[in-house]
């Protein structure tokens, strides 16, 4: 039959290997609308609150709350990943952020004061969002095995940037034409899709009963206490936290640079968000094509320097064309480091702990608020251009002390 000879050549293809494993399909197509919803909040939240209050510092402060509880319920986030079905963890928190961006619609249509009550919603969503990653990035594994999951974890991510990109281009243009509430409505009803699909996801996989724990608490901590005793995934951490903080904290400035140095609209901002998907796409479909034995490590920290020498040139950029290029490759870079981090992670622990293992990543990037609010009063103080430059400096001076770290370069 033509469509088992389709799924024979997916997995010929070294490229699209993964998608010929139906189960992966389905966590894909979960992702990507799951993907659609994350950007389009993002995007009309930012925005709102600058409307609202015409205060970068806020704007930036709606990022960093969404970031803030990764910190406490991140390693449980890895617990849940590794004690419970991981595709029900996914369904259920998909139906969790579609309630709470249901409820901003909501506040947004009704006309109430949204600033603070967005804000409060946007953090129980960042709740939500902790045991997302680890439950996604194990799940991957679980079905297409540890040899395969760089090709699929950058296939997943290409998906989900993709269709990103596209809800935050849709979103800026919807914004302008019908106003945020529409823009959060749309974002919740994709979220419901998104648990539906999840739901219908059934995956083998090992749960060693010699490894459990009498409660999630107990599983927290053991992942924390294993995971931080690993000398090199302490240190991809600490990598991750300060990257986490002085690099993607750009995104929390995005609605800044549209307003105040390209003097552009919502519509503006999408596209500015668009590129950054553009390039985010180009970024994971390069890394789903390299070979088994390319060295993730020294990957890592070229990509690193790549990160911070894009976030300077952006933050000197005036001209919005100019600008659309150089977010393109700050997008590449951050989708190129997160997804080599994921992998990277889950290749240096046993597989028992691989959603604990990227919940304390989600622990360390969880620090990220710390980022929008320091670059917030940053911008406001010398400007948003001088902000991202700093940042992007400091970016770099991270990349040159990994790379004097013999585990990670040997990675």
């Amino acid at each position: 039959m033509q469509w088992v000879a389709s799924l024979a050549a997916l997995r010929r293809s070294r490229a699209l290997y993964a998608l010929g494993f139906p189960e992966f399909r389905r966590l894909w197509f979960g992702g990507v609308l799951d993907g659609l919803a994350n950007w389009m909040e993002r995007l009309a939240v930012g925005w709102l609150v600058l409307a609202e209050t015409g205060s970068v510092f806020l704007a930036a402060l709606s990022f960093a709350v969404r970031a803030a509880p990764h910190i406490v319920f991140g390693p449980f986030g890895g617990a849940v990943a590794d004690r419970f079905e991981r595709s029900r963890v996914l369904s259920t928190t998909a139906s969790a952020k579609a309630a709470l961006i249901g409820a901003i619609a909501v506040v947004v249509l009704a006309g109430w004061p949204p600033t603070w009550p967005v804000l409060a919603l946007v953090a129980l969503t960042g709740v939500a969002r902790a045991s997302e990653t680890p439950a996604t990035q194990a799940l991957i594994t679980d079905i297409v095995g540890g040899r395969r999951a760089a090709n699929a974890i950058g296939l997943h991510s290409f998906g989900v940037r993709a269709m990103g990109m596209l809800g935050a281009l849709g979103g800026g243009v919807l914004i302008d034409f019908a106003g945020a509430g529409i823009v959060f409505a749309i974002a919740a009803a994709s979220l419901v899709a998104a648990a539906v699909v999840y739901a219908s996801i059934r995956a083998p996989r090992a749960r060693p009963a010699t490894l459990a724990t009498p409660s999630l608490l107990a599983d927290a901590i053991a992942g924390l206490r294993a995971v931080i005793g690993i000398p090199v995934v302490a240190a991809l951490l600490a990598l991750a936290m300060g990257v986490e903080v002085l690099g993607f904290s750009y995104q929390s400035l995005m609605p800044a640079v549209a307003e105040r140095v390209l003097r552009i609209d919502a519509a503006g901002l999408g596209t500015l968000t668009l590129f950054a998907g553009v390039g985010a796409i180009a970024g994971t479909a390069a890394l789903s094509l390299l070979g088994e034995s390319t060295p993730r490590g020294p990957l890592l920290i070229a990509v690193t320097l790549g990160f911070g020498a894009a976030l300077i040139a952006f933050g000197q950029s005036e001209r919005f064309v100019l600008s659309l290029l150089l977010v393109a490759a700050v997008g590449a870079m951050a989708a190129m480091f997160d997804a080599l981090q994921w992998v990277l992670l889950q290749a240096s622990v046993p597989d028992e702990m691989r959603g604990r293992v990227i919940g304390g990543w989600m622990s360390a990037i969880g620090f990220g608020w710390l980022g929008p609010i320091a670059l917030g009063a940053l911008a406001e103080a010398a400007g948003t251009r001088w902000a991202l430059v700093g940042s992007g400096s400091l970016v770099i001076a991270l990349a040159v002390a990994a790379a004097l770290l013999r585990g990670v370069r040997r990675l």
